[in-house]
C-alpha cells in the first residue's frame, strides 16, 4: 500500500482574530486539515532533550533521536487522509518553534497568521463573556479580580490583564514581529479579520497563493466545524470556539465598552500592517 505523504504548514495567529471559522472554512477541503490548538509544538519541544540523557550518551544515538522526532508530525496525523496539515499553535512563530519546523518538519516553513486590531481583540473577549451567564467565574475573570485595579470597570480590568507581558496576546504579538525581519518575511501569511470577514473569497484565495497549494471552491454559509472541539473552553468561557453558520462580526465596538485611557494605551499595536 502506497504510504501517504502528507505535507504541513502551520497556523499561529492572536486569539479572537478569526482562526476558528478560517480553519473551519478550509477544513471543507478534503485534502486539508486544520488542528484547532494542537499540542505538537510541545511534544517535539520536549522531545530535544533527549539528546543529552544519560543513554544517549554511551554512544551516538542523534541521528535515531532526530528520526524519532521527525516522525512524530506523521504519527500524531495518522488518523487524518488530508495530505494538507496545517497544525495550530501559537508558539510556531517562536525562535524554538520555526527552529523545529526547519529542522524536524520541512524546510518549506509557511505560518497562517490571522490578526485583528488589538482593541477589537479585546472588545471581542469582552463582548463573548458577557454573552452568557454560563460564562460567570469564568478561569480569565477569576484571576482579573484577583489581579487588577479594582476602581476600573470589568472591561478596562479584563483588557489591562489579557495584555500583561505573559499572556497569549502580548506572547503572539512579540513571535510575530519575526516577520519584520527581512529574511523571515516570506514565511508569514496574516489574514485580517476584517477582510476576511469583508470578502472571505479573496482571503481564502490569498492563503492558497501562499500555500502554494490546489484550490477548492468554498462555501461561505452554513459553516460547520468539524474538530469536534468544545464549547465549553477550558476558560469556562460560554462558546468561546462557537463558529456561526455564516460570516459576520457581533464585538461591540471597542469605543463603546472602554475608557478612553484604555483605547489610548492599546491603540496603534497593529505593526505587520507596515510590512511589505
Amino acid at each position: 500500500m502506497e504510504k501517504n505523504v502528507k505535507d504541513f504548514f502551520f497556523l499561529a495567529g492572536l486569539q479572537r482574530s478569526g482562526a476558528t471559522i478560517l480553519s473551519s472554512v478550509l477544513n471543507q477541503n478534503p485534502n486539508v486539515w486544520v488542528s484547532p490548538a494542537s499540542p505538537l509544538f510541545r511534544f517535539m519541544k520536549k522531545a530535544l532533550p533527549f539528546h543529552n540523557e544519560i543513554e544517549a550518551l554511551d554512544y551516538d544515538r542523534n541521528a535515531a533521536i532526530n528520526n524519532t522526532i521527525m516522525a512524530m508530525p506523521h504519527s500524531f496525523y495518522a488518523d487524518k487522509e488530508a495530505k494538507h496539515i496545517i497544525d495550530k499553535n501559537l508558539n510556531w512563530p517562536s525562535d524554538a518553534g520555526v527552529e523545529i519546523i526547519g529542522k524536524y518538519i520541512t524546510k518549506n516553513v509557511k505560518i497562517i497568521c490571522p490578526v485583528r486590531n488589538i482593541l477589537d481583540i479585546l472588545a471581542s473577549f469582552d463582548t463573548i463573556i458577557n454573552l452568557n451567564p454560563e460564562s460567570n467565574n469564568n478561569k480569565i475573570d477569576i484571576q482579573v479580580i484577583e489581579e487588577s485595579q479594582s476602581h476600573l470597570p470589568m472591561a478596562d480590568r479584563r483588557a489591562e490583564w489579557l495584555m500583561r507581558y505573559d499572556k497569549d496576546i502580548p506572547l503572539c504579538l512579540g513571535y510575530l514581529r519575526y516577520a519584520m525581519i527581512p529574511e523571515f518575511r516570506h514565511i508569514f501569511h496574516f489574514v485580517e479579520y476584517d477582510e476576511f470577514i469583508t470578502n472571505p473569497q479573496q482571503e481564502i484565495e490569498k492563503v492558497y497563493e501562499f500555500l502554494g497549494i490546489e484550490k477548492y471552491n468554498h462555501e461561505f454559509e452554513n459553516i460547520e466545524d468539524p474538530t469536534g472541539i468544545s464549547e465549553l473552553s477550558f476558560t469556562g468561557i460560554k462558546n468561546l470556539h462557537k463558529i456561526r453558520p455564516s460570516i459576520k462580526k457581533i464585538s461591540k465596538n471597542p469605543e463603546d465598552i472602554f475608557l478612553p485611557e484604555t483605547i489610548k494605551r492599546f491603540a496603534g499595536m497593529e505593526f505587520w500592517r507596515g510590512i511589505k
